[in-house]
């Protein structure tokens, strides 16, 4: 009986002295689209801010690829050891659910919600030498030259985005799929594709370099960050308004102690000041919560896609 009572003491030594020495060794954030991604931005930025809280290197390991869930699917099926963690967005976190018939993962139940990061805007461009300019004169265009028009899409909600410009504009466009956005926004600058959506994060550079042209931003008014590139709401789409976010999540089942960490470090990140000031200049607005805020959030979110998937007449993949 006492040498049971002194090893389960000694367990309990160990698991406390592990939990307090957390994170004993480097962790992964995995980005479930390419470099450059807008995704990919917002995680390497985090990873290093992160790290200084954590006193651990953060790194980042993209597997971009079928919307997404690749790079899910890795970290569903890692160790939940506090190591692996991948960085949500609303591909992956709530449009995938109701765009594939039979997603190979479940956002709430396959994954521990760690906390929002930051949300964005997306903008409307298009080549430099397409011939519209704002989105009445792209459903001008639609009705003049029917079913000639095309979109690249690198992600569900840039997806979602376009087709739902298309449906509010009653115009036909054929939608031209991509592995992630930097390659589709490549043929999109070349005039191979006639337009796209697109973080705004990615797609400031290639505006300020004169390769692109905005043709709208997705908020209800225009964002202060591009003030003079118009809302889709004033320029021809009234109504039209959607913002992307993005979030850290890790496996199901995660330890509360390693949840309550990573949590913490996340949070004392974003009240950097020095990522806050990276993260506007890219058109991102940084959102801080709590675990369960975030879950609650998803949960609403996964509604709300799968609405406008719907109302857009996008159907299910297999």
């Amino acid at each position: 009986m006492i040498q049971k009572l002194l090893l389960a003491f000694v367990l309990m030594g160990a698991i406390s002295m592990s939990s307090a020495q957390y994170p004993e060794r480097s962790i992964k954030f995995i980005v479930p689209f390419p470099a450059g991604s807008a995704t990919d931005t917002v995680a390497r930025q985090l990873g290093e801010e992160m790290s200084r809280d954590l006193g651990q290197a953060v790194v980042i390991d993209n597997k971009p690829g079928a919307q997404g869930i690749i790079g899910v699917n890795t970290a569903v099926a890692a160790p939940a050891d506090g190591y692996t963690f991948v960085i949500l967005g609303v591909t992956t976190g709530a449009s995938n659910v109701t765009l594939f018939r039979k997603l190979p993962y479940d956002p709430i139940k396959d994954l521990t919600g760690i906390g929002m990061i930051a949300e964005s805007p997306t903008l409307l461009v298009s080549s430099t030498k397409f011939p519209a300019n704002s989105a009445a004169e792209l459903f001008a265009l639609g009705r003049k030259n029917p079913g000639t028009l095309t979109y690249a899409y690198g992600s569900g909600s840039s997806q979602i985005a376009a087709a739902k410009l298309v449906s509010m504009g009653d115009i036909k466009a054929v939608p031209v799929p991509y592995r992630g956005s930097p390659q589709a926004m490549t043929d999109v600058m070349s005039g191979q594709v006639d337009f796209m959506f697109v973080d705004l994060s990615v797609a400031i550079p290639q505006l300020q370099g004169g390769k692109l042209k905005a043709l709208g931003v997705t908020t209800k008014e225009r964002f202060p960050v591009i003030p003079q590139v118009q809302s889709l709401h004033e320029s021809g789409a009234p109504g039209y308004e959607l913002v992307v976010w993005f979030a850290l999540a890790g496996p199901a089942k995660l330890p509360d102690a390693v949840t309550q960490r990573i949590s913490k470090a996340l949070n004392t990140a974003l009240k950097s000041a020095d990522l806050a000031k990276k993260y506007a200049t890219l058109g991102l607005a940084v959102k801080a919560s709590t675990a369960q805020e975030f879950q609650s959030f998803l949960k609403s979110e996964i509604v709300t896609w799968g609405e406008l998937i719907k109302a857009a007449g996008i159907p299910p993949e297999d």
